[in-house]
């Protein structure tokens, strides 16, 4: 039976429009610096006037983890606008550091070192799903096709593997080393690298085998390795050296270092680094300089070409799709800086408005324009006042309809959601419908919605339902 919960038509739901709105990292090294001196219950659900505000579409963004705030926020781009801020976390504290973005751009994934869990963020629907993994996760990488999501435990010695295509996902941990850092996927993807510390002052590189879960061999490197990057061919694999001041640079072929580049010393401190997606350049956050190093991959051996004044304490590096600006999070005070690479000089004004920035990833949304229809039911969610101890929020029945032109859209993905709690991710059938379980609880929800978060062809939309409230009135 349909509960009395008012369901918007295709005419009345509410498009995701063409607004133009605009990662990466790893632990924070302010404690190991001062060391050695140079070395909400979930977010209540939507009320009736309350459905979050519709997501961007189409565009390159910025994805910055705020360490100190529990958010992630999003930069246009295109004019370096905060395009918008989303929770990752119903944890307070959660202390959120690597970002990473997936192919299609509709996914951010987030690992949140102290709730030991890597949130996944869809920004269109403004909500995110939580994933268990293991103590104290740094960074996160995907893979090329976006159905795995690869997270480092620094406090567990393991990597997570997460299995992003079904809900619930599905999660393997497996060790890898000592206090893993960042990681790169390289070899077309068949190998992960990750950063490692065997034992004080004493650096490597794990290399994993991504078929096998296994750990293939470890390769020395510098002091306090930390930041890890892979050209876009996979045959280099570019290492921060944080205690040392270098960048040892890895030949996949062999598994060999061929190449160590000085970025300045032991007190430059290289938090992290990031290739331009035309190979031609890496970057490298200098956390103790201030600054962020412009290494020439053109010549041998790679050479720095240039040293650009960033903010403070820079933690976070990443280069946009077409290799024209670099964007670095300045921890220390809570800016980000846009780089113009071609002149490799600072765009101002800096980016402000953080809370301890941290890791940074870039991703590009590509929306098409053709109108697509969806219609949300809910079946069941009545109260239960039956005996006591019985739920009072029996569970309910989701069920939402995906159209284009009157005629169903199959194969496409609906995501279900209530406040930002994403509840189910399904497949449309041939007749477009797709279909959520919602579990019973201690209270119904007051609004749940189903979003289409479109495709290269069709638009985005969304159609939400509530409880009892005026129709208009999502």
């Amino acid at each position: 039976m349909v509960s009395a919960i008012t369901v918007l038509n295709e005419a009345e739901q509410e498009p995701l429009g063409p607004r133009p709105a605009g990662g990466r990292w790893l632990k924070p090294a302010r404690g190991w610096m001062a060391g050695l001196a140079v070395l909400a219950s979930l977010a209540a659900p939507a009320s009736a006037a309350t459905t979050p505000p519709l997501g961007a579409q189409s565009g390159t963004f910025a994805y910055v983890a705020n360490g100190g705030s529990d958010r992630l926020t999003m930069i246009s781009t295109v004019d370096n606008s905060v395009a918008g801020t989303f929770a990752v976390s119903t944890e307070p504290d959660a202390d959120p550091n690597g970002v990473a973005v997936s192919p299609d751009g509709t996914r951010v994934y987030v690992a949140n070192a102290l709730a030991n869990t890597m949130a996944i963020v869809f920004p269109t629907d403004d909500s995110f799903l939580s994933v268990d993994v293991g103590n104290n996760p740094t960074a996160v990488a995907v893979s090329a096709d976006g159905n795995r999501a690869y997270v480092t435990n620094e406090n567990d010695g393991s990597l997570s593997v997460v299995d992003t295509v079904d809900v619930p996902v599905q999660v393997t941990t497996f060790d890898v080393g000592n206090n893993p850092q960042d990681l790169a996927l390289a070899a077309n993807g068949t190998k992960a690298y990750i950063a490692v510390r065997p034992s004080f002052d004493v650096g490597a590189v794990a290399v994993v085998d991504t078929v096998s879960n296994t750990v293939e061999h470890a390769i020395p490197v510098g002091s306090f390795p930390q930041g890890v990057a892979a050209n876009p061919d996979g045959t280099r694999v570019y290492v921060t050296n944080f205690g040392d001041g270098t960048v040892s640079v890895i030949d996949t072929a062999n598994d060999t270092v061929v190449h160590t580049i000085n970025v300045g010393g032991g007190t430059t401190s290289p938090a992290d680094v990031a290739v331009s997606p035309d190979g031609r350049r890496a970057y490298t956050a200098n956390f103790g300089a201030g600054n962020v190093s412009v290494i020439d991959l053109t010549v041998t051996p790679p050479a720095v070409i240039a040293d650009v004044p960033s903010g403070q304490e820079p933690m976070g590096v990443a280069v946009t799709p077409d290799s024209s600006r670099v964007y670095v999070t300045s921890s220390g005070n809570d800016s980000v800086s846009a780089i113009d690479a071609a002149t490799n000089t600072v765009i101002e004004p800096p980016i402000d408005g953080f809370d301890m920035p941290l890791g940074i990833a870039i991703g590009t949304r590509t929306v098409g324009t053709t109108p697509a229809g969806l219609t949300l039911k809910v079946q069941g969610d009545g109260k239960d006042e039956g005996a006591p101890g019985a739920l009072s929020h029996p569970g309910a029945t989701l069920k939402a309809r995906l159209t284009s032109g009157g005629r169903p859209l199959e194969g496409e993905e609906v995501l279900f959601s209530t406040g930002s709690k994403v509840l189910c991710i399904e497949t449309g059938d041939g007749r477009g419908e797709a279909t959520c379980a919602v579990p019973g609880g201690k209270s119904a929800p007051d609004c749940y919605r189903a979003t289409f978060l479109g495709t290269s062809t069709h638009a985005a939309t969304r159609a939400p339902v509530c409880r009892g409230h005026d129709r208009h009135r999502p």
